[in-house]
Parts: structure tokens; sequence; C-alpha cells
């Protein structure tokens, strides 16, 4: 089987940046990118390699061969999973490149527009919201969204979880209890089972708000500052009982204010200040200090070595630079721009003494201890700040309110969000724009989303599925797309796992990455086709899609047409001819076997292709 010329089924050359056009220069502000993420599985999956070349990567599809293995865990590729897999290399392998053409002069259409719209401001249409917002108008819809009224039903649906209204001390007394020597096996697993829930809970309930919330507007922009204020469970500790309230104060509460104040919660979050290891910064110890430790620990172990050893330690317990860095390159101005390395040790100083009372008896919350700080004046970005032996914390709000304010950070925060919502490739007229809107109102999320949506350029065909979903999007858009019913999200969990982006465990500063070439991977395409084939077929453990989506075609449609209903169901942009042309052989092969077609039985058929198209992976 050929695809614009290309078989498939043998190794083939291509450029994957950019969606097959010539690789675009990353900006000087987004030059960290982290090969662990371009390759989420590329040390375990053993099914294809990467060839390297100055201008491309290659990665060899030999593992399309019939019988072959195609995923981790020896899972083999059966027929409708290669046709899958063929149809989205034809996104890898012919993409379109951003040239103009006669067609992408044309405007979009009505149902175009809605489709394009819900692709980037939603987790994808569920059944009917197309027509809905047909009906209403997409303004009306874009200010019922940027209004995000309460959601009572989806309050409901959270109330299961326990902990997400719990505050920090009640989770850590609640479910970190101690060890007994006395205590069975069985309440070990208990007490561990136990521990772990705050965190089941939450990664559950981001789920839960992402399928169900009407918000949608508001739950796609809590995973954009998810990213660009990245925390993760990945550090340990005291992390996991952190991220519950840095989620509901400083995400939620945050996700459509004004980004001066998120930049400023999230500074004084503790978990923050605990992944970036700013609560243990601290001024050098003096020469006193550094005598009286030594003191204590010889008068206590009778070794010198012991106190000489304690002092190194302590040493060691001195300035760190982590968040100052990761403000300034990643928080607001981007990387090496506007700034020197002497900023960053400056900003470390100001932010000594900035950390949070923990302990299993502690308040959880924001101090500072004037202790731990650098005093005297700094210099940051140019800007003195002047000491305050009585309160050097407010320092820190100095500088916050700099950086918040700095043009810079207006140019990196337009940039983000274009390249989230519009387009991958640099926008600079666009980005301008939004800058601008973020100068005029003090960051106002709100008014930087409508100067996008207001844009000639969001509207424009070239930006028409130009985008590449991350596996987050893409699994929340096909449990959304086919209204599944799903009781335990634990399963799609270990899905996104799988695809590479679990929640809240990147490990990385940075963030997940929402640009195609992150995730234009064989290995991780190959588990998004498997997702898509089991939730088609009633495999993905946790999800069910119920009969009334089957329902919504009538028993007066001929088998041969089924393939069109669902196609408008899923795909509300439409279907491309290769998709189109798959979905009829499928159809052609089994009416051929059968005399008394079966929509549950052909409709999962076409649903896994539909699910696992160029089309449905695109934004």
């Amino acid at each position: 089987m050929l695809l614009n010329g290309v078989n498939p089924f043998v190794p083939v050359r291509m450029e994957l940046p950019g969606f097959g056009s010539p690789m675009q220069p990353i900006p000087k502000w987004e030059m960290r990118f982290p090969a662990r993420q371009f390759c989420a599985w590329g040390r375990r999956a053993k099914f294809f390699r990467f060839e390297k070349s100055k201008r491309v990567l290659a990665p060899s599809f030999e593992f399309l061969k019939q019988g072959e293995t195609c995923v981790p865990g020896g899972v083999r590729m059966d027929a409708m999973l290669r046709l899958s897999c063929a149809l989205s290399i034809s996104l890898l392998a012919a993409a379109p490149t951003h040239a103009q053409t006669p067609e992408s002069e044309q405007p979009l259409t009505a149902r175009e527009r809605v489709a394009h719209l819900m692709s980037r401001f939603s987790f994808g249409p569920r059944p009917g919201d197309v027509g809905r917002i047909l009906e209403m108008g997409e303004s009306a819809w874009i200010q019922e969204q940027l209004e995000a009224s309460s959601d009572k039903a989806l309050w409901d649906l959270l109330s299961q979880y326990e902990s997400l209204t719990m505050e920090t001390p009640d989770i850590v007394q609640t479910f970190n209890t101690q060890a007994r020597d006395d205590e069975t096996s069985e309440q070990r697993k208990e007490r561990t089972r136990l521990r772990g829930q705050p965190k089941r809970d939450l990664l559950a309930s981001v789920a839960t708000r992402a399928l169900q919330s009407k918000n949608q507007i508001d739950e796609v922009l809590c995973d954009f500052w998810r990213n660009h204020f990245n925390v993760s469970y990945t550090k340990g500790g005291s992390a996991n009982y952190l991220l519950t309230d840095w989620e509901r104060t400083v995400i939620q509460a945050n996700s459509l204010g004004d980004f001066p104040r998120m930049l400023a919660a999230s500074a004084r979050h503790p978990a923050m200040l605990h992944y970036l290891d700013n609560s243990s910064s601290r001024r050098p110890p003096s020469k006193q200090e550094l005598a009286e430790i030594e003191r204590k620990v010889r008068r206590k172990t009778g070794s010198r070595q012991q106190g000489e050893d304690a002092v190194q330690l302590a040493l060691q317990r001195g300035l760190n630079e982590n968040y100052a860095r990761e403000i300034l390159e990643l928080h607001t101005l981007g990387v090496d721009n506007y700034y020197k390395q002497k900023d960053v040790v400056a900003l470390a100083e100001v932010l000594t003494g900035w950390t949070y009372d923990g302990g299993r008896n502690g308040d959880w919350v924001f101090v500072f201890k004037n202790n731990m700080h650098v005093e005297g004046d700094k210099k940051v970005l140019g800007k003195r700040i002047k000491s305050d032996r009585k309160d050097g914390e407010i320092e820190g709000d100095q500088v916050l309110e700099i950086l918040s304010e700095h043009k810079g950070t207006s140019e990196f925060i337009a940039m983000k969000l274009v390249r989230y919502f519009v387009s991958d490739r640099p926008l600079p007229k666009l980005t301008k724009s939004v800058a601008k809107t973020y100068r005029k109102t003090d960051g106002d999320v709100r008014a930087m989303i409508q100067t996008i949506l207001d844009s000639d350029e969001f509207w424009s065909r070239e930006n028409y599925r130009s985008k590449f979903k991350t596996p987050m999007e893409f699994a929340m858009s096909a449990l959304r797309a086919t209204n599944a019913e799903v009781d335990n999200l634990r399963s799609v969990h270990s899905r996104l796992e799988e695809m590479g982006q679990p929640l809240y465990h990147c490990d990385d500063p940075t963030g997940w990455y929402d640009t195609a070439e992150a995730w234009l991977d064989p290995g991780v395409m190959a588990l998004r086709w498997q997702f898509a084939l089991d939730l088609a077929s009633g495999k993905l453990r946790g999800a069910r899609i119920p009969n009334s989506f089957y329902d919504a075609i009538p028993d007066s449609v001929p088998a041969r047409l089924w393939q069109h209903h669902l196609t408008k169901m899923v795909l509300a942009g439409g279907a491309g001819e290769r998709t189109r042309r798959a979905l009829s052989q499928t159809t052609d092969a089994y009416l051929k076997k059968t005399k008394t077609p079966d929509l549950r039985a052909l409709g999962p058929q076409l649903l896994g292709l539909l699910l696992g198209s160029p089309e449905f992976q695109q934004q």
C-alpha cells in the first residue's frame, strides 16, 4: 500500500521538526531542549532506531512489517494497528509544509472554525458540542468560557477525592501515618496506600476536570501553567503532600487571572521552594558559626574528624542558584534573555530565607527566615535592591515586581501563549501584539487570550491543524470525543506514562513541551495507536464507550455510510483522502465477510481508525 508515494512498511527518511517542513530555528530564549523529551521511549523501545544527520532525524519504520513486535511488552501488531500506523505515518512522512497554496488562502468554513476553536481552547469537542457552538455563535461560547462560571456538576464528581479540599497540615496528619514496630504486613500495606492517596486524588482530579469541566478554556490554561511553572512528584519528600495545595491555590486560582499575581503565588509556595531547593538556600555561615558547629559536634562525639566533617557539610549548605535561575530562564525572561550570570547570583541572594515551615507539626506555609538571608545591597538587572535588615523579604517582592513589569517577560509569556494556542512556528507580529496587551493590562491572561482570538493569524487556514496533540491532549480528546464513561483513571494515567507524559511527573523544570517535534516519535506513536484501538474495542481498562454513542446513527443508514456518520461525530473538521480510503477499505473488507452488517461489530474498527488518524492527532 502506497501513501502519497511512500510505502510505510519500509524504512523512510524524513524531517520531523515542523511537520515535514525545514527545521525552524529555536528562539534564543527556548534553547533548552532535553533529548529525553524528544525521544521518550528511545532507550526502552527496541523496535525503532534514529539515524542522525545535520538537519534530519530519521526514524526507521521496519517495526511496521507484519508480525514484528510493535509496542513495549511484546504486544503483536494486528492488521488494524498496522493500518493505523500506516495512516499516521502519512502525518509523519508526508505532512504539509507551510508554503502558501491557493487552498491555504481560503478562509475556514463555519464548521472548521468551530473545530479549530475547540481543538485549541478545549480538550476536544464532545458529541453535540460543535452543533451547539454553531447555533450559539463563537463569540458567545468564548465569552461564556472566559467568565468561567461555577460548575456544580464537576464539583459533585470531585467530591469523591477526600484530600482535594484539605489543607496541607491536615493531609500530612491524615495520610502520613508513622510506622509502628508491631504493625502487621497488612497494616504496612494500608499505611503505604494511605501515603499515596493525596497523589492519586490530585492526578485523578486533573484528568476529571479536563474530561468533565464545562469551563474548558480554564482547564486548557491550567495545563499550560502547570508546565510553565513546573513542579513534580519526582522530587519526592514533601512534594507528596504539597502539590494538592499548589494545584488549588496557584494553578486553578490564577489560570485566568493576571501573571504577576501568579508569579508571586508560585514564588511563595512551599511546592516550588521545595522543588527548586530554595527552601534550603541560605547565606554562607560565618566563621563564628562554623567554629560553634565544630565545637558542638566535637563535644558530642569526642571526634575531631567529625567536627571538621560537620564544618564542611555546613559550607555546602549555602547559596543555591536553582530557583533564581529558573525564575529568570523559565518563568519570566527566557533563556539568556536580558540577564547575565551575575543577575542569577544576585537574585539567589535576594531569595535566601524564602522557605517554609514543614515537619509533622508544621503549618506547611511560606515563611521568611532573616537569619538565612544574605545581607547587603544587591543589583539585579541593573536595578539596585536596597538591603532591609529588619525584613529582607521585601527584597524578593521588589525583584518579582521588576520581573513582572519587564519588557522581556511580556515578550516571553506572549511567545509561549502564541506557540501553545496558534502555531509552533514563530509569529512575530502576533507575539508583539500579545506582549503589548500584557504591558497594557499588567499581565491580564483573559486579555491576552482575547487578543489571540481576535487575530487573523489564529483563524488563518495556514494554522488550522498545524499543531500536534501532546499525549495528554490526545488521550483526553479521545475520551471526550467518544463520550467514554471513565470509572478508573489510574489506567488512563498508566497509558499517559507509557506515552511519555505522566501528569505532574516531569522531572525537568521546563515542564512538558507543547510542540510537535517533542512528540513525533514512532515508538510513542505506536502507543497512541494502541490506545485508540483499545478504547474503541472496549479493551481500555476503566473506560467504556456507551451504547448511546452508536445510537446517534439512525438504523436506516446503510452500513456503507456508517463511516461518514462516525467521521462527522469524531472529526469535526472532516477526514483527509488517506483516512477516507482506509475507512472504505475496512468497510469493504467487513461487508465481504457478512451478509448481516452489525454497527456494534464494524463501528469499533472504524472508530479505532478515526481516533488513530492523522487528523485526530493534529490540532
